[in-house]
């Protein structure tokens, strides 16, 4: 095995920093997606003309093999925004240290 020194800068701080984001909390396996969408209520403006829709953030997964969405709250978006960086982050991460130790496979002496 390959000692970590022997690493790379870029692998060693790629590595480090997913080891603080999986130390974190709150962490989202999504996307974001905008939606446009009438509210309902017959007196709203929405209801006239699809112009008017409302605008929401959802974020969406899939789960089984099957997609699934859920809206987010205003209140909570920038929680949830910030869930959703840090995983797509952390995917980022993992692959550059992956392709690293794919190119590794058939080096060593």
């Amino acid at each position: 095995m390959r000692h970590h020194s022997n690493q790379p800068a870029r692998v060693r701080s790629a590595l480090s920093r997913l080891r603080q984001i999986l130390m974190e909390p709150e962490l989202l396996r999504a996307s974001w997606v905008q939606m446009k969408h009438p509210c309902g209520r017959a007196y709203c403006r929405c209801a006239k003309a699809k112009k008017h829709w409302h605008l929401s953030w959802y974020v969406s997964q899939s789960k089984n093999g099957k997609p699934r969405m859920k809206c987010v709250p205003r209140e909570q978006i920038e929680e949830v925004r910030r869930w959703v960086s840090r995983y797509q982050e952390a995917r980022s991460l993992l692959a550059q240290a992956g392709d690293f130790y794919w190119d590794e496979i058939g080096q060593r002496k």
